[in-house]
């Protein structure tokens, strides 16, 4: 028998201590966030999505307080709540883990921006499943004006400017008297200066002038919409509002 002295320090290692070679490696967390910010520009492709999910959830089992993982995970799950396709009542089940996910992020880190822009759209959805006077009444706005507004305060500009949108979008939903088309109209404004090319913002400011008799200035904006090639900004989000800005152009008279 050989003696363990005589044999060389880097082959006990190699012998002994390798990992097993059958085995894959775990990639680097820094891969798996990168990776869920491109499977996030495809998100609109249900391989992307599931792929997401999957890469989300095992990030979370892996770094449970780490808080790029906990923020990218609420994004992914409330971009499946954000599904209309879905039940109602997974949709409100996913918007709900979404914000649970948000909060434990903001926990970790009260001072970014992406957390607290994905609490807010996470427990907007999980009113909207709700109904919005039943939300109003029963704190879902709180919980959704809070992180919104600190989202503002730190990076007005964050999603391609769409938090200002995210704010139109709430005066508008609100119900009479506190639907305020003037503040909304402000916020959109203040979107498009950010960003100009926020199909969102043209939308709803379609919307608006609809909603006002302003048939012509709704549809020119709604030709706009159509006419804007897609992959300026945020492809996904892109398609997803020409859909909507089509459907309303056809309901138009």
């Amino acid at each position: 028998m050989i003696p363990l002295a005589s044999i060389p320090l880097a082959a006990i290692v190699m012998a002994v201590g390798a990992p097993d070679s059958g085995a894959p490696a775990t990639p680097p967390l820094a891969d798996t966030l990168a990776r869920l910010d491109a499977l996030h520009a495809r998100r609109d492709d249900p391989g992307a999505l599931r792929e997401a999910r999957a890469l989300a959830d095992a990030a979370v089992a892996r770094a449970p307080s780490d808080y790029g993982v906990l923020w990218r995970a609420a994004r992914v799950l409330f971009t499946e709540s954000d599904d209309k396709r879905r039940a109602e009542s997974d949709r409100g089940a996913l918007a709900k883990q979404a914000y649970d996910l948000a909060q434990r992020a903001i926990a970790v880190n009260p001072n970014d921006a992406a957390a607290q822009y994905w609490a807010a759209l996470s427990i907007g959805n999980v009113g909207e499943g709700m109904g919005v006077v039943r939300a109003l009444t029963s704190g879902i706005e709180g919980k959704f004006k809070r992180p919104l507004e600190r989202a503002t305060a730190l990076d007005v500009s964050y999603d391609h400017g769409n938090i200002p949108v995210v704010w139109a979008a709430y005066y508008l939903e609100l119900p009479w008297p506190k639907r305020d088309r003037d503040k909304a109209a402000q916020e959109l404004k203040q979107a498009l200066r950010i960003n100009p090319q926020n199909l969102r913002a043209l939308l709803y400011q379609a919307r608006i002038a609809n909603d006002e008799g302003h048939k012509d200035q709704a549809r020119a904006l709604l030709a706009a919409i159509a006419a804007a090639p897609v992959g300026r900004y945020d492809a996904p989000e892109e398609r997803a509002v020409k859909k909507e800005a089509g459907a309303m152009a056809g309901g138009l008279h």
